[in-house]
């Protein structure tokens, strides 16, 4: 019986000492920029999470296909090895490449230099539709990290303007009165930096990492477009440097 009287009292001073019973205890537009902090998120943690899996199993990907790739196999057995290699986007410019060369006419000394360059045109072309696809979602993480602060500081304004309030209706200034409204305004602060701050964190390592792999597409369409002319003047395969192959595996 006596843990029964004491269990209400307990509550009640949780609700007044604990964060979270100041937001239960919080108005209804407090609790709707809370709510709508909460639901930012938690989808820029899912955006973080799904990309940032997308992203390194497209990088892994893209490794082994361009050692593969260096390891001497003529162009007539790109789209065989691009097979090989579903998740790499450095593949899926590769198969656009050699459908575009497969479809151009051959010249006497062998590719038609317009086929070449309708070959690298689709090859840029499926390299920005990669990039859409793998950019796809990355920019709710920017506009959460510039929106949700004000989405917060909107709750802070709120809670600032119920202390006032409640100062003009209780007619004191006592912390008893103020305390509410400031608590209030206080919590809406950091929940916008919750969200805002892992946004902006997830943007920049997302858009590095998008950076990197658009960066070695390209080097590559104008790898690819060397292979072509070194292999239609009957020359051997080009190769990187020994220290670049060397970076590459890891060395």
């Amino acid at each position: 019986m006596g843990l029964a009287r004491l269990f209400p009292v307990w509550i009640a001073v949780d609700t007044r000492t604990s964060v979270w019973g100041l937001v239960l205890e919080a108005g209804l537009f407090a609790k709707l920029v809370l709510a709508l902090l909460l639901v930012m998120s938690v989808l820029s943690w899912s955006v973080i999470w799904e990309r940032g899996r997308l992203l390194r199993r497209v990088a892994k990907a893209d490794a082994a296909f361009l050692r593969a790739f260096r390891g001497g196999r003529r162009l007539a057995e790109a789209r065989l090895l691009a097979a090989q290699y579903p998740d790499s986007l450095l593949a899926k410019v590769a198969l656009a490449g050699a459908a575009a060369l497969e479809g151009a006419d051959r010249a006497p000394g062998g590719f038609d230099p317009m086929g070449l360059e309708l070959a690298s045109r689709a090859m840029q072309r499926a390299r920005v539709d990669e990039m859409e696809r793998l950019e796809r979602h990355v920019s709710f993480l920017a506009t959460t990290g510039s929106v949700a602060p004000f989405v917060g500081l909107m709750g802070t304004v709120w809670g600032v303007m119920t202390a006032f309030l409640n100062i003009g209706v209780q007619g004191s200034a006592s912390l008893v009165v103020v305390a509410p409204g400031i608590a209030e305004a206080l919590i809406a602060t950091l929940a916008g930096l919750a969200a805002a701050i892992p946004a902006v964190i997830g943007y920049n390592s997302l858009v590095s990492r998008l950076r990197t792999i658009d960066g070695g597409a390209g080097s590559f369409i104008t790898e690819f477009a060397d292979e072509v002319l070194l292999e239609a003047a009957g020359a051997p395969p080009a190769r990187p440097p020994l220290d670049a192959r060397r970076r590459e595996a890891g060395v």
